[in-house]
């Protein structure tokens, strides 16, 4: 398994679920403790509107200075900040003020029908000394030929990364294995996924991904984001903990976090129960409440996830000591 960072997108593409108007706390919010939760960047929204520019999309839909400034210092500096941008909607002094606020990365979306003037930007958003990733969208409309031809004149913009976005939630687990397979031969720059869950498949497409190589995926939380939504944060880092790849990401914060944005987004469209994402990672069974309240009884926890982790050490103890090479039963 490749070593994974996680790009959450809750303030971007999540923003689709509640017409971009989170609030400047919820996101100070969710930033800082999405430090916590240990994800490599949180994209914040776009500079100066989607795709298509609606003027009754709220404040995430086009990042300001104000609000720039209050998630770098929620940050502190323990993730990057990113930003969505279409070329169409941008200029050299746009690209050059999202630097200058301190913004890590700024992903340009790189459609086929606008090929040139998305390597433009991608050229220009590198000369101002930010990360850039070249967001391929749409990828299930492209022959792989198209998709391949993308990628290798991305990586000569000079890109730092390339995302493959199944922006229609149409993949399955081995159309991804190919594309991943067929790109890494015919580039070098580190690949990322951003799946979406028109097909239950978000997270097994992930999965596929990571087994081909990918070093970045997206998820978001609740699985917040356009249509049937994103990879929910949380299931992917159960998946990761499931996988005994928990040296980075904090399971029990993330759920938390989802918790809280549940109750705060009221359209954030929450997937799954969050403990049953914890009983999967952990193999704990349906019926374990009673042992729960005994632990947390007893270790003064307030927190069910945080019950559930010391369950599973527990577990983790209880288990017999393999033997060593050569010794007898």
């Amino acid at each position: 398994m490749s070593q994974v960072r996680i790009i959450d997108v809750t303030l971007r593409d999540g923003g689709y679920r509640n017409n971009f108007e989170f609030t400047t706390d919820y996101a100070i919010n969710a930033v800082a403790h999405l430090a916590d939760v240990g994800v490599h960047c949180a994209e914040i929204g776009y500079c100066n509107g989607s795709f298509i520019r609606k003027p009754e999309h709220g404040a995430n839909s086009a990042v300001t200075g104000d609000y720039i400034d209050a998630l770098i210092k929620a940050a502190q500096g323990r993730l990057g900040l990113c930003v969505m941008v279409h070329p169409r909607n941008v200029n050299a002094v746009d690209l050059a003020q999202l630097a200058e606020r301190g913004v890590a990365m700024v992903r340009v979306c790189l459609r086929q029908d606008q090929l040139d003037e998305g390597l433009q930007t991608l050229v220009l958003a590198k000369s101002f000394g930010v990360q850039v990733s070249a967001n391929i969208t749409h990828v299930t409309t492209q022959p792989a030929a198209v998709l391949a031809d993308m990628a290798q004149r991305a990586e000569g913009a000079g890109v730092d990364v390339i995302c493959f976005a199944d922006s229609n939630g149409h993949m399955l687990p081995d159309d991804v294995r190919r594309l991943f397979d067929r790109t890494a031969r015919e580039v070098h720059t580190p690949l990322g996924l951003h799946a979406h869950n028109n097909l239950s498949l978000a997270l097994a497409n992930a999965m596929a991904a990571i087994d081909a190589g990918a070093e970045y995926i997206d998820a978001s939380l609740c699985g917040m984001g356009k249509g049937a939504g994103n990879l929910p944060l949380g299931m992917l880092i159960g998946y990761l903990h499931r996988c005994d790849h928990r040296d980075r990401h904090d399971l029990v914060k993330a759920l938390q976090l989802s918790e809280y944005t549940a109750r705060q987004v009221s359209t954030s469209n929450l997937p799954a129960p969050l403990v049953d994402v914890m009983l999967g990672a952990y193999n704990l069974p349906f019926d374990v409440q009673a042992r729960l309240d005994e632990v947390m009884s007893r270790l003064q926890l307030d927190s069910t996830f945080d019950g559930l982790r010391a369950l599973h050490e527990q577990n983790l103890m209880a288990r017999p000591a393999p033997l060593a090479q050569g010794a007898r039963p």
